[in-house]
């Protein structure tokens, strides 16, 4: 078996093999149970010629000879355990150690420079370049793991409410992107670590040179001081690309869940029909809140909007890097809070309206779904409008995708009664 062949296969087949991995995890695996994994992940494909195919390259052994119980090979099982550790978020957590780790290790050099100790230099220039790699590449595998997350964020139903489904992005903005920031900020301590330790190879290298020590030793020197600013640029560089890899999912399960959170246990209640309790949960000054419930206490809205059928927010826009001291275009325009009566003005001078909804998102393009959906509402309570339910229509916000029923909205004419006498 050429190793090339062997890693070939461990990567082509990479899902089943981290699923045995996982199984193997509890035990044996027996005959059955390894038909049916391979079944899912090749359903077309014959059992029993991959069977032999893992055997071959020895990803999984025979318990006993002649037996139908498996176990993962052992070099497999170490690549793969290895490889899934390495995905890993462990950077925020032990950075500390490596920081600490690096100021022991500049300060024993420096000693060994005014020593004129030949080997504890040479030793401990090897211990730094071994400590600058174990960073440098903690911080791509954690990069890696920010990826699955949110590749596996993306692939989750929207039916399940924006928090749960990004929960291990919320998670991972708390637990890593938020104390890293303030680890690498440009007066955090990795900062303040950094410069010290170079401050500390600068002085080695001016001990070597004044003692007339040879080029190789200050080469050596050098090398060193390289290792620590190219891992500093690294570390800030690949975290860079991580929080801007992560940051539009958790805009929106921050900004936008308010959305989905507050209409997800409403419409829940709606699909049981039990309106009762929404009557109960219901408030009556929904539109002046900063954050509309999207309640209201004519359960004919409630029934109106259990007829969408979905809610889901689109990937944000790109969030722009400012410098410091910098605003942003949108941060520099606050958006006044919308008015009952000016918006009803608006609607008014407008009429007839043909597309309700179309209509809120291009007249108020800046406001959130919540709000445009709160306009919506309003057309409905007021009394002096009538709206008309026509054919079902997609509708986009700037950050969801709302599928619903088109309106049409008019005035609305009351017929008087005549008596006659």
């Amino acid at each position: 078996m050429k190793p090339r062949g062997y890693l070939a296969f461990i990567t082509r087949k990479w899902d089943l093999i981290a699923e045995l991995f996982e199984i193997n995890r509890q035990g044996p695996i027996d005959q059955a149970t390894l038909v049916q994994i391979i079944g899912f992940h090749q359903p077309k494909g014959d059992s029993s010629a991959l069977i032999e195919r893992l055997l071959f390259y020895e990803v999984i052994t025979r318990l006993f000879t002649g037996q139908t119980l498996y176990n993962l090979g052992f070099l497999t099982e170490q690549i793969v355990e290895h490889l899934l550790d390495e995905q890993q978020l462990g950077l925020s957590e032990s950075i500390l150690v490596h920081l600490d780790q690096f100021d022991k290790l500049s300060a024993g050099l420096l000693a060994a420079v005014e020593d004129r100790d030949l080997d504890q230099m040479i030793r401990g220039i090897k211990k730094i370049n071994k400590q600058t790699q174990i960073v440098k590449r903690q911080a791509l595998h954690n990069y890696k793991a920010i990826q699955n997350i949110v590749g596996e964020s993306k692939k989750i139903s929207t039916i399940i409410p924006l928090k749960q489904r990004y929960a291990d992005v919320l998670e991972t903005w708390e637990n890593y992107i938020t104390p890293m920031a303030k680890m690498i900020d440009p007066w955090g301590a990795f900062d303040s670590n950094t410069d010290n330790v170079i401050v500390r190879l600068d002085r080695a290298g001016d001990i070597l040179e004044a003692t007339g020590a040879l080029i190789s030793e200050r080469e050596n020197i050098r090398r060193a001081k390289h290792m620590i600013v190219d891992m500093k640029a690294n570390l800030i560089e690949t975290f860079s690309l991580s929080r801007a890899l992560l940051q539009p999912l958790y805009e929106i399960a921050r900004l936008n869940s308010k959305v989905t959170s507050s209409t997800s246990i409403i419409l829940e209640y709606a699909r049981k029909n039990d309106f009762k309790t929404i009557e109960k949960t219901a408030t009556l000054d929904w539109f002046f809140k900063e954050r509309s419930p999207l309640l209201s206490n004519d359960t004919g809205l409630i029934k109106y909007y259990a007829g969408f059928k979905d809610v889901q927010e689109n990937p944000a826009p790109p969030v722009l890097v400012l410098d410091k001291g910098e605003k942003s275009p949108e941060a520099s325009r606050l958006l006044p809070p919308l008015n009952r009566y000016a918006v009803l003005d608006e609607i008014k001078s407008d009429l007839p309206i043909d597309n309700a909804i179309q209509w809120a998102i291009d007249q108020y393009p800046d406001f959130s779904t919540g709000k445009i959906l709160d306009i919506i509402l309003l057309m409905m309570t007021e009394k002096s409008l009538a709206v008309h339910k026509v054919e079902q229509q997609n509708f986009q916000t700037k950050t969801h995708v709302i599928q619903g029923f088109n309106l049409r909205v008019e005035k609305n004419v009351v017929k008087k009664v005549v008596k006659h006498v």
